[in-house]
């Protein structure tokens, strides 16, 4: 149910500090289920405060059903409204209807506040699988198919039907299903620690990553994928324990995005809480880093949804990883991901050996450089909030005893020329103010430029 949420200190102080286990990160989850519910309870009532009764009334009748199922089956509602593409969804609901064209009879608008039917009828069809909401929903398809959130999709010939269920067979309109794709997973089990994955590969919603989502992956792209998430599980369970205990918590989809050979894509919404997208195919040891760098981002992002970290200002700042510079916001973000990544490296060089340890040893050296940059470069910048500073001290306490750690002489030179090149190339494309040494000084810019390298890992 909605409520008021806060972090108790002890809580906080672990998350600040780039952590954050089972129970800190279940508490991040209740916040978000709060949001998600005000989310599509806003959803309904601007789209009644912008439309005509004739166009709401199935809205209308969607959030009811998804009332009762939530007294009486909360388990099932929460699944349904805590799938990270449902919160997606709300808030593409809540921009398109600020638009002055809300008002406007378009298909595309009908399908897309339509969709709450389905949300809907997941949750009771997960609530009842026998029964289901017995032809009192109507569900809308988007290119042909009916989604389904947490279930899969089902064929659907019209625009739009009512769907029920007799003895778990779906019918709509009286027929039964003639096609249906469930979601897959991939799962894994390591030192008594347990994960499941969604594979998102089908939500009409799921398009709120930087990169194109993939088309339906094969079964052999799914053994793939399953394969190393297995791979890559162990190793977080068996050695990154700090950051896997949280994961297992509340990370529940991925969504396969395009992406070259050899090329590893991920990315974070702050819309999709839950979610992350990433190249399907990517080996166990990348896989592994990007599942904390990217669950990183969901923890600090449901932080910033009960405590303001910074305030909002047109300064910029160079973020050591990136060549646009970037608002304070965006560099904390950065910074708290990246603290993920240096910590992944300093212990896999303590387990990795020939090629792979040295690159785990430059990979960390270059990671604990950037994000010390980026924790001076915040605390120069006068933009953080109370609650903002105790985040970048904290961060800064775990960092800080990293520097005593040594790192073999050749993979330090490696990672030295990393990092003054990373300066050079910056400074070059940004102005003779990237050429400044770290300490948080902001840089006039107009317009920021793309980096296309954000979130690979090489």
């Amino acid at each position: 149910m909605i409520g008021t949420h806060r972090l108790d200190a002890a809580m906080f102080g672990e998350l600040a500090s780039g952590y954050g286990g089972s129970e800190a990160v279940a508490a991040l989850a209740r916040a978000q289920e709060s949001r998600r519910l005000l989310q599509v309870y806003a959803v309904v009532a601007a789209a009644r405060e912008r439309l005509p009764s004739s166009r709401t009334a199935r809205l209308v009748d969607a959030l009811d059903l998804l009332a009762q199922i939530q007294r009486t089956a909360p388990e099932a509602a929460r699944t349904v409204l805590m799938h990270p593409y449902t919160g997606a969804w709300a808030m593409r609901c809540l921009l398109w209807l600020r638009r002055p064209e809300a008002g406007s009879t378009a298909p595309d608008a009908d399908r897309l506040l339509g969709h709450l039917g389905s949300i809907a009828a997941a949750a009771a069809l997960r609530a009842d699988p026998e029964h289901g909401p017995a032809d009192r929903i109507e569900v809308r398809a988007v290119d042909g198919w009916v989604y389904l959130p947490t279930l899969g999709r089902v064929r659907l010939s019209g625009d739009a039907g009512r769907i029920a269920s007799t003895g778990r067979q779906w019918r709509i309109d009286g027929r039964p299903i003639s096609r249906r794709e469930a979601n897959r997973v991939c799962s894994a089990t390591a030192a008594g620690l347990s994960a499941t994955l969604a594979i998102e590969d089908v939500d009409p919603y799921r398009d709120v990553h930087r990169w194109e989502p993939t088309a339906r992956l094969t079964t052999h792209q799914v053994s793939l994928l399953q394969r190393n998430f297995v791979n890559a599980w162990g190793r977080l369970a068996a050695a990154h324990r700090a950051y896997a205990a949280g994961l297992s918590e509340a990370l529940s989809t991925v969504v396969p995005v395009v992406a070259g050979p050899g090329v590893s894509l991920s990315s974070s919404s702050r819309y999709a809480f839950g979610g992350i997208a990433l190249a399907p195919a990517m080996g166990p040891t990348t896989l592994a880093v990007t599942l904390i760098h990217e669950f990183q981002h969901n923890k600090l992002g449901a932080v910033q949804d009960i405590t303001k970290l910074s305030e909002r200002s047109a300064a910029r700042y160079r973020a050591p990883w990136r060549l646009d510079p970037r608002p304070v916001g965006a560099l904390l973000q950065g910074a708290y991901a990246h603290l993920g990544i240096a910590d992944f490296w300093r212990i896999r060089r303590q387990t990795a050996a020939g090629e792979e340890q040295d690159r785990a040893q430059a990979e960390f050296a270059v990671h604990r450089a950037h994000v010390t940059e980026a924790i001076d470069t915040l605390r120069a910048s006068g933009e953080l909030t109370p609650d903002g500073e105790r985040v970048v001290g904290a961060m800064a306490g775990t960092v800080e005893p990293w520097w005593r750690e040594d790192v073999p002489a050749d993979a330090a030179r490696r990672a030295a020329e990393r990092v003054r090149s990373g300066r050079r190339t910056w400074a070059e494309r940004n102005g003779a103010a990237g050429a400044a040494e770290p300490g948080g000084q902001a840089v006039d810019v107009g317009k920021t430029t793309r980096n296309e390298r954000e979130h690979e890992i090489t």
